[in-house]
């Protein structure tokens, strides 16, 4: 009997083994049921404009299920794009206070304080994003969102403790905002010549600081340095010479020297407001025939309305009775007066003034003059 009771040990051991197993499965069937249930209804709340019903129900189930992170990260990324800040907070802080792998944790730090940043809480941002900065896989994104904090709060000085962790990128543009922030931080007193080369020599992509130091130099009339930034600019943008060359000029008192620089930007480079200002030197020397034809050259190569407008008024200078190129002088300034003179080429936006910074996509340097039949 005894012996019986042994052999039919393992059997028992089996069978237990058997029903616990089976009992687990009926625990995790009621529990996904459950999930199920408690989701479904979640989504009935959505459907039906329960919003606040249904961020209670969801939120409880970050608890039983953190595997639908990705969803929850949707969801609370379309309250944010409807301005729903305070509900796409709500999800990121639940997801937050979950403990997850280092990766996943970052990016859920990272949406909580673009939540905050869309809701005006700077201060709640801020550590946020700093303490996000050597992330690697994010790094950049990360500036990038501490840089549009520190311009919508004029926080200069903070932006430029960053540029050692900039140089750590490749971005292009972290670097021209960084330049451009040591630019605003220097208005109101302009740093010593040599800091404006140093930043020009550790930020060449950028136009500002080559820009304003050219301004410094032609205060102090040191008219050769500012006029080799100024042409180093034009070569880097030759989009913008109608508007430096007017300084340019003041750094090039000797005539011959001056039509040199112009020469070379419009032969050369083929620069359309160099063109228009050596057929005014042209005319200005009672050389009306060589400024005419100047631009009746350049106007079979490249079209363009500014040079044509520049082209009759030579004309009218070589015939001042003839009626109708007045008028038509006046109708050609009409409509160039009615063009937009400068876009964003980031996102478009439009202006007739020039920003270091763009209104729109507060993005730096990329207001530029429009090019084209009407460019300048």
């Amino acid at each position: 009997m005894l012996e019986l009771l042994f052999l039919l040990l393992p059997v028992a051991a089996a069978y237990g083994w058997f029903m616990g197993r089976n009992s687990e499965k009926q625990k995790e069937l009621k529990g996904r049921a459950s999930v199920a249930k408690n989701l479904s209804s979640g989504l009935n709340f959505l459907l039906t404009d329960q919003e606040d019903k249904a961020i209670e129900q969801l939120l409880q189930l970050l608890d039983v299920e953190a595997a639908t992170i990705d969803t929850y990260l949707a969801l609370a990324n379309l309250f944010r794009r409807r301005g729903d800040w305070d509900k796409a907070i709500r999800i990121h802080e639940k997801l937050h206070q979950l403990k997850l792998p280092k990766q996943q944790a970052q990016k859920i730090q990272f949406e909580l304080a673009k939540d905050y940043f869309s809701a005006g809480l700077y201060d709640r941002a801020e550590p946020l994003l700093s303490a996000l900065v050597q992330a690697e896989s994010i790094r950049e994104a990360v500036l990038k969102q501490l840089f549009s904090l520190f311009t919508a709060t004029h926080e200069w000085q903070k932006a430029m403790d960053f540029r050692a962790v900039v140089e750590q990128t490749d971005s292009r543009s972290l670097r021209i905002g960084v330049a451009n922030f040591s630019c605003e931080a220097w208005r109101k007193e302009p740093a010593p010549n040599d800091v404006y080369r140093q930043l020009i020599q550790r930020y060449p992509v950028s136009l500002r600081p080559k820009y304003e130091l050219a301004k410094k130099l032609i205060a102090e009339e040191e008219f050769a340095e500012a006029r080799e930034l100024l042409l180093a600019i034009l070569l880097q943008r030759p989009q913008w010479a109608a508007e430096l060359l007017p300084l340019v000029q003041q750094t090039t008192p000797e005539q011959a020297e001056w039509q040199t620089v112009l020469t070379e930007l419009s032969r050369k480079h083929k620069n359309i407001s160099a063109t228009a200002k050596l057929a005014e030197f042209y005319a200005q020397g009672e050389n009306l025939q060589q400024a005419e034809n100047l631009l009746t050259e350049k106007l079979r190569q490249q079209p363009n309305i500014r040079l044509f407008l520049k082209f009759i008024q030579i004309r009218r200078l070589q015939d001042p009775s003839e009626p109708h190129l007045a008028e038509i002088e006046q109708m050609v300034q009409a409509y160039l007066d009615t063009k937009v003179l400068y876009h964003c080429r980031n996102c478009g936006f439009k202006t007739k003034q020039p920003y270091w910074l763009c209104p729109s996509c507060q993005q730096w340097e990329t207001v530029e003059p429009m090019t084209g039949i009407d460019g300048r």
